[in-house]
């Protein structure tokens, strides 16, 4: 079917057929050119944020065809940005599609040398996974996060996903200990047996 300048398959089934033609050891690069153009043919950030997830879903299904250290570094950030967009439309399970996909491309080398593109993936992950219900996932990412982190300013983020998940148990006196915690790592020394007066005052 034609429409303007834009061509679809008239039927799901019809376009997997034609999918299933593509020997698999090809469908890797296939995608990736694709997305490599996709991503070459737009002329500003705003043309690339309006077809973000489908230029990262192709590079993804093609990541494994990818030569260049820069391009791997691209397409991590291609993720967070995708991911970020999803999250701003309440798209929490695709945000923590594209932030996995994202984690994966992250090996030892690569977290050292980008570790603030590290922290920002991880910490948004324990964000969107707490969204999903998924709080075995925070409490092991944040756990990552805290271990690997290089600064407290960036354990912070962590530790305020953390005290979220564990307060949706109904684990307050727990949650509130580890608010409590990271005052106290803070400068700012409280105890759990001061009454609510005092600690509001």
């Amino acid at each position: 079917e034609k429409n303007c300048l834009e061509y679809c398959f008239a039927h799901d089934q019809i376009e997997s057929a034609a999918y299933s033609l593509i020997p698999e050891k090809h469908q890797g690069p296939w995608h990736l050119s694709i997305g490599k153009k996709l991503l070459s043919s737009c002329n500003s950030e705003e043309e690339i944020e309006k077809i973000i997830f489908l230029i990262t879903d192709q590079l993804n299904r093609g990541k494994l065809s990818m030569k260049e250290e820069a391009e791997h570094i691209s397409l991590i950030e291609l993720n967070y940005r995708a991911a970020k967009k999803a999250i701003s439309s309440s798209m929490f399970s695709n945000a923590s599609h594209y932030l996995k996909e994202g984690i994966s491309l992250l090996d030892e080398t690569r977290c050292e040398t980008h570790h603030r593109l590290w922290i920002s993936l991880f910490v948004s992950y324990a964000e969107t996974e707490y969204c999903n219900g998924n709080f075995e996932n925070v409490r092991n990412t944040v756990n990552s996060i805290i271990a690997h982190a290089k600064s407290f300013s960036d354990k912070i983020p962590a530790y305020k996903t953390l005290c979220l998940c564990v307060g949706s148990g109904k684990s307050y006196r727990r949650a509130a200990q580890i608010g409590l915690d990271v005052l106290g790592q803070l400068g700012e020394h409280f105890s759990m047996n001061q009454s609510q007066v005092t600690v509001m005052a």
